[in-house]
């Protein structure tokens, strides 16, 4: 394990992080660095796949084969970002730029591990995969937005599962901060339009968006979990015409709605009918309320028990001599590729180097609390957790593509 441990190349890790920030791939256009990621896998000797889920949309898919008999692992991760036009910079221990912190931070990792291993001369039994998709992040299309750009929340991922890339384990370098999360929560999003008097249309619409936020309390204990929060968020708003306010009497509202595993979408659907029907009973401006679902990814959760977190937790521990922090129930309201990834019975976990949403990264000294503020600042990933990172999942891999797959298929 030493061995392994000491070929991880720091310098390597640097090199590979701003190659793939210098590569531009917002959803919809990731072409160019599956291509890229397709060259450095190929450098491994490992066998490479493009799979186009559209014209411009390759996942990337390299497999290492093992001498036979051992569990297959896959590093999973997705390759587009929301757009942030930001030079790549090298500060000290730290990285920024385009889409490293969500989530091109994992590549390099993934690759460096397996590296690592070849380098140390460690022969793996079963497979291993770093497999790169597309259309991750959580985009929909709705209105006046159509297009490749976006189709995400999870299209790459399901098309890679959908034809035949399967795994005992996945390990998914989401940006967790090193916490493990054995899971996440599902989403949900709908359109509220409420049509209302000429004169008041506006805020008639206010009013039924501020009960469904009300609504978030009684959701949440109608809905428990014990380590997941979900939650209720407005997350849009638009009301009639901007060239003439005040014609087109219908405001649109867009909820973000997020779900626990094995919600049913249409049940949530209709407990929001009942909360705007309650407030279009008592305000005699609101005409009509209309709600639509437009996007719904399911939530998933592991066991503690599953050998892959216990794998983890070992991992975790070697690295840092210490136990494995777990993410908190908030962060669990954050989706990855894991729920269609566990749809196969491939269990799937989240641990990764950058810190996302509801995080802090303690080594951040470049801007405030909030961890992305508008221009981007905080999308910085700090290299010394990059590397601690490879060495876990080194550790990680070297546990379970040397484990008999009998021992950890599933039925």
């Amino acid at each position: 394990m030493e061995e392994v441990l000491e070929q991880v190349d720091r310098e390597r890790i640097v090199e590979l992080a701003c190659n793939l920030a210098n590569t531009v791939s917002i959803t919809g256009d990731e072409e160019n660095v599956a291509k890229y990621l397709g060259s450095e896998l190929e450098k491994l000797g490992m066998q490479v796949e493009y799979q186009y889920v559209e014209d411009g949309r390759p996942n990337v898919v390299g497999t290492l084969k093992g001498t036979g008999g051992g569990a297959t692992l896959m590093f999973n991760a997705h390759m587009d970002h929301f757009d942030n036009p930001q030079e790549t910079v090298v500060d000290e221990d730290r990285i920024y730029g385009r889409g490293l912190v969500n989530m091109k931070a994992a590549f390099p990792c993934y690759i460096e591990a397996v590296a690592a291993i070849q380098k140390a001369g460690v022969k793996l039994k079963g497979d291993l995969i770093i497999a790169g998709v597309v259309g991750e992040i959580e985009k929909a299309q709705i209105g006046r937005f159509h297009g490749k750009t976006y189709r995400g929340a999870g299209v790459g991922a399901r098309y890679l599962m959908d034809h035949g890339v399967m795994a005992d384990m996945c390990i998914i370098g989401e940006p967790t901060g090193l916490q493990l999360q054995i899971g996440n929560s599902g989403l949900l999003w709908a359109r509220v339009s409420v049509d209302g008097k000429a004169t008041k249309f506006v805020l008639a619409a206010c009013k039924v968006a501020q009960a469904i936020q009300d609504w978030e309390k009684e959701y949440q204990r109608k809905h428990p979990h014990k380590f997941m929060l979900p939650t209720v968020q407005i997350g849009a708003i638009d009301g009639g015409n901007a060239f003439k306010p005040g014609t087109r009497p219908t405001t649109d509202i867009f909820v973000i709605v997020k779900m626990l595993p094995g919600a049913v979408p249409l049940a949530i659907k209709r407990d929001i009918e009942q909360v705007c029907e309650k407030v279009k009973k008592r305000e005699s401006d609101i005409l009509d309320v209309r709600v639509e679902l437009y996007l719904t990814t399911p939530g998933y959760e592991i066991s503690k028990s599953e050998p892959l977190v216990k794998t983890m937790e070992r991992a975790h521990r070697v690295v840092f001599n210490q136990p494995v922090p777990y993410a908190k129930p908030i962060r669990y309201g954050i989706t990855s590729d894991g729920s269609r990834i566990n749809a196969y019975g491939v269990p799937a976990i989240t641990y990764g180097p950058g810190f996302g949403t509801h995080l802090v990264d303690p080594t951040e000294t470049k801007a405030g609390e909030e961890w992305d503020s508008p221009t981007g600042i905080r999308r910085g990933v700090g290299i010394t957790n990059m590397v601690n990172c490879t060495k876990v999942y080194a550790m990680a891999a070297l546990d379970i593509c040397n484990r008999k797959k009998e021992e950890v298929a599933k039925s």
